[in-house]
């Protein structure tokens, strides 16, 4: 009887978390969720003497169940699996064909499984008014997907690898217990999606050998991320708006963005810099050589702040990287750009600081100087605009905006210098202005002193 049971029950809510999922070829509806009656699959595969080791993936309780989006929808054992949730015994056969069992017998039968109802626009729009239907389709373009169509990888990722239960280090992992995305336990919450792509691919063994067109797959990704300034906005600072994989690989149609698309993974986020380099002569040269856009000088996955250091010759800067050596058709004309904008770059910065300096040094005297301040803030501005507009690949734009903050740092540091000097005068008069008033007190005193003293007593 037990081999039996292990040989027939299988896993009982296979689907994704997400209440959408894809389009199947000829989707066909399904009837509704079997209404709340005797359920005896909670009694074979909640028995945890039955299910032990490699068959611990058996073993469902309700308890487990209590989480997951499809229970809670009021879908039961069989609104997946098929089969007679009334059958008392084994004998009954409740994984029986003809009750319509369906048998989940490897990893490359789960997306059609999950399919099934999620590809079925009608039968999802029981629980949403507007449900996605197209996620079996776009996994079927993934490298997931290709490799488990074409090459028969059973072990690449499938809708329960990523939807699967919440579970804690060494715990057997369960297709049971599936959460909604917006459940900040879901394996696939914004700040947990990072953690659960590197459940693969930052496993050595599990990658190795692996290529994606001809490049083998690092297994670094996940540290670098932590380390870059999105997974830090996101981990530290609790920033949900900050990209994490599925941003830039997308969900079920997972990727890595290719050498001409990386510009426009970025720009999804990053629109002007994205709009800029896309009007380039650069983009194009960068594509001819198989540079990979944005990525060339910010790098893929350890993303850190830009900085001004990354513009110019020096050591450490992005530019020499080519301009140096002449890679790629760089030129020493561009090497001489790249110098120039550095040094003006730090003129302006030098400017806003010395004139900040000067206001606030006016201000502690008691001087008025929030005007200024107010006006100071649009060479901040221009000082901004000029490192996005470096990535235009233009000097000419680049060298407008740095002249138009160094306008408005001069005309503060003129206000700032008058009002230093306004403070000296008002020091001058104020000493002038006190000299006669103490001439004044002194002679009276001596007035006071010359006259002669009372005389005292009664006559």
């Amino acid at each position: 009887m037990l081999t039996l049971v292990v040989g027939t029950c299988l896993p009982v809510v296979l689907a994704t978390a997400m209440a959408s999922a894809a389009t199947a070829a000829e989707p066909k509806t399904q009837a509704a969720p079997a209404p709340p009656g005797p359920n005896n699959c909670i009694l074979c595969h909640g028995d945890k003497d039955l299910w032990e080791g490699e068959k611990a993936k058996l073993l469902v309780t309700e308890a487990d169940l209590a989480g997951d989006i499809h229970w809670q929808s009021g879908m039961r054992c069989q609104d997946c699996h098929g089969g007679n949730p009334r059958a008392e015994d084994i004998k009954q056969a409740p994984h029986a064909a003809e009750d319509g069992f369906r048998k989940v017998a490897s990893p490359k039968d789960v997306p059609e499984f999950c399919g099934k109802c999620h590809a079925d626009i009608e039968y999802m729009r029981r629980y949403r008014p507007s449900p996605r239907t197209d996620q079996l389709a776009e996994y079927w373009t993934s490298d997931h997907g290709h490799q488990l169509k074409t090459a028969g990888d059973l072990k690449v990722a499938t809708c329960i690898s990523c939807h699967d239960r919440p579970h804690g280090s060494g715990a057997e992992r369960h297709t049971h217990g599936v959460r909604p995305v917006s459940d900040p336990a879901s394996l696939v919450y914004r700040t947990r999606v990072a953690k659960t792509c590197s459940t693969c691919h930052s496993d050595k063994k599990l990658m190795a050998g692996r290529q994606y067109h001809g490049h083998p797959l690092p297994c670094n990704q996940y540290d670098e991320w932590t380390q870059s300034v999105h997974g830090k906005a996101m981990l530290d600072k609790g920033d949900l708006s900050a990209p994490t994989c599925n941003n830039c690989h997308g969900n079920h149609g997972a990727v890595p963005p290719q050498v001409d698309s990386v510009a426009n993974a970025c720009g999804a986020c990053h629109g002007k810099v994205a709009k800029l380099f896309a009007g380039t002569r650069m983009r194009h040269k960068f594509d001819l050589v198989g540079l990979p856009g944005c990525a060339t000088c910010h790098g893929s996955h350890e993303i850190h702040q830009p900085s001004d250091a990354m513009l110019g010759m020096q050591s450490g800067a992005v530019c020499v990287r080519c301009h140096e050596q002449g890679k790629f058709g760089a030129t020493l004309a561009g090497a001489a750009t790249a110098r120039k904008l550095r040094a003006d770059l730090e003129r302006l910065k030098s400017g806003i600081e010395q004139a900040q300096d000067t206001l606030s040094e006016a201000e502690q005297l008691g001087m008025e100087v929030s005007q200024p301040q107010f006006t100071l803030r649009k060479a901040s501005d221009a000082l901004t605009n000029a490192r996005s507009l470096i990535h235009a690949f233009q000097p000419d734009p680049v060298e407008k905006a740095l002249a138009g903050g160094q306008e408005v740092v001069a005309e503060v540091q003129q206000h700032a210098d008058h009002a230093l000097a306004e403070h000296r005068t008002r020091r001058i008069w104020l000493a002038a202005s006190l000299a006669p008033i103490l001439l004044v007190i002194l002679l009276l005193l001596l007035y006071i002193r010359s006259l002669p003293a009372a005389t005292g007593g009664v006559e």
